[in-house]
C-alpha cells in the first residue's frame, strides 16, 4: 500500500492533513545559488468581459470553470449577483493541487468571512502525474521532462494565457470587482504568480508570493503596463527555495530581497529605500512575532511593495497563527 492509500486510512483528520503535505511538498522544484507596476483603479482591467456590467450574471453560477482545464470555485454562501466581489486565484506548490493549496493556506475557510470568490486551478500533470507550472527556466518545467511517449515538451505550455483564460472566463460568469483581482501562489506557484505579476499586471491588481521567486535575469520581467502590489512571503530557513536565492538545472532565481526590490523599482518605488515596520506573529510553529516586514516608499499612488521575512521560517510554514490567513486575505482584497 503506497503512503498516501495509508495516510486515508488514519482517522485522525489532522494528521491525515498533514500527511498529505508531507508528500504533495516534499520537494520542491529547486534546491540551492542564484517588473513594472501602480493601478489599482477599476479603468486598467475595465475591457474584461463582466457579467455585472450587463446585469447577466447568474444568481446560481456553476462552481467550475476552465474547460478542458477545470478549476474549482468556491463563492460565498450568500452569493448574490447584485455585490461585485474581489477575487483570490490561489496557485498551488509543485506536486499539489488547487484544492490541498487552499486548505493549507486556509483561503478556503475564509470565503465567506471575507465575502471574495476563490478560484483553485491545477497545475498541468507531467508523465508521471506530479502538477506543476511553467513559471521560468528554474521552476518548474524543467523538473516535468519531456514525455517521450506523449510527445510532450512541458516547456511549451503556456500557463500565462490559461491564467488570464481562467480570470476571463470568472469575470464573465461572477459578479467580479475587476480591480480586485489578486493571486496568492506558494512555491511553483510563488513563482507562477510573479511572473503573471511581469505578463498580465493590466488584469492582476496584487500578488502574494510564498516561498517563490522570479526570472534569473530582471529583464524577462516583461515590463507591467500598471503597477502591481506585492508582497513577498518567505522563510530565511527555507531549505526548497532557498531565501538567498539559488540554482536548479542550470538555471538560476534571485533572492527573495532582490525579488522585491525588482517589482519595487518597477512599482516606481525607491528601490533602495525600505522601511521597517513591526514585527508580525506569522508562523505558528516559531516562538513570537517572528516575520520582519520591509515596506518600499515612493511608490506610485496606491501600490505597496514589502517584504515578510520568516525568521527561522521553512519552506512550508505550519501552522499559520491566529490571523494569519486574515493579514493575508485583507491585503490581498483590500481596496487601494
Amino acid at each position: 500500500m503506497d503512503p498516501l492509500t495509508n495516510m486515508f486510512n488514519v482517522t485522525n483528520p489532522s494528521i491525515v492533513f498533514l500527511g498529505i503535505l508531507s508528500i504533495l511538498f516534499a520537494s520542491g522544484c529547486s534546491s540551492g545559488g542564484n517588473g513594472e507596476g501602480g493601478a489599482s483603479n477599476i479603468e486598467f482591467i475595465s475591457e474584461l468581459t463582466n457579467c455585472a456590467d450587463t446585469d447577466s450574471c447568474a444568481s446560481n453560477p456553476p462552481l467550475q470553470i476552465g474547460k478542458e482545464r477545470p478549476a474549482q470555485v468556491q463563492i460565498p454562501a450568500n452569493y448574490t449577483p447584485t455585490e461585485r466581489y474581489p477575487v483570490i486565484v490561489v496557485l498551488h506548490g509543485y506536486q499539489a493541487n488547487g484544492e490541498i493549496e487552499s486548505l493549507y493556506l486556509g483561503l478556503n475557510r475564509r470565503v465567506d468571512e471575507s465575502q471574495y470568490i476563490l478560484v483553485m486551478p491545477d497545475g498541468t500533470p507531467n508523465a508521471n502525474g506530479v502538477r506543476f507550472w511553467n513559471a521560468t527556466p528554474a521552476c518548474c518545467a524543467k523538473s516535468a521532462q519531456v514525455d517521450d511517449n506523449a510527445g510532450v515538451d512541458y516547456s511549451q505550455i503556456d500557463d500565462v494565457t490559461y491564467i488570464r483564460d481562467l480570470i476571463e472566463e470568472a469575470t464573465a460568469t461572477y459578479s467580479i470587482d475587476t480591480s480586485r483581482i489578486s493571486l496568492f501562489g506558494h512555491s511553483n506557484g510563488g513563482f507562477m504568480a510573479l511572473r503573471m505579476a511581469c505578463e498580465s499586471s493590466d488584469i492582476i491588481a496584487s500578488v502574494i508570493s510564498l516561498a517563490g521567486s522570479t526570472f534569473e535575469e530582471a529583464t524577462s520581467c516583461t515590463p507591467a503596463t500598471h503597477p502591481v502590489n506585492i508582497l513577498a512571503l518567505h522563510g530565511d530557513a527555507d531549505e526548497t527555495v532557498l531565501y538567498e536565492g539559488g540554482t536548479f538545472e542550470g538555471s538560476s532565481y534571485p533572492s527573495a530581497t532582490e525579488t522585491v526590490s525588482r517589482f519595487a523599482q518597477l512599482a516606481g518605488c525607491n528601490s533602495g529605500n525600505s522601511i521597517a515596520s513591526e514585527n508580525l506573529d506569522i508562523d505558528g510553529s516559531i516562538a513570537g512575532a517572528e516575520t520582519t516586514v520591509r515596506s518600499y516608499t515612493d511608490c506610485s499612488e496606491g501600490v505597496d511593495v514589502e517584504l515578510w521575512s520568516i525568521v527561522g521560517g521553512a519552506h512550508i510554514p505550519l501552522p499559520w497563527s491566529a490571523g494569519a490567513v486574515e493579514r493575508f486575505v485583507d491585503w490581498l482584497i483590500r481596496p487601494r
